[in-house]
């Protein structure tokens, strides 16, 4: 999974990189990260509860 997840990051990267060329790449890389974190803990947390079933 982790390798798949990987070239989806890398393929996302690239569209934001073309739909963004005019904005501050800086600032959207932070946003990028941060969703992806999120994603990332809200994936952990679902795990956890499942887990506990």
């Amino acid at each position: 999974m982790g390798i798949y997840r990987t070239v989806c990051h890398k393929v996302e990267d690239v569209f934001i990189k073309m739909m963004t060329h005019n904005q501050n790449s800086d600032e959207v890389k932070q946003k990028v990260v941060a969703f992806r974190n999120q994603k990332e803990n809200e994936r952990q947390r679902n795990k956890l509860e499942n887990s506990k079933y």
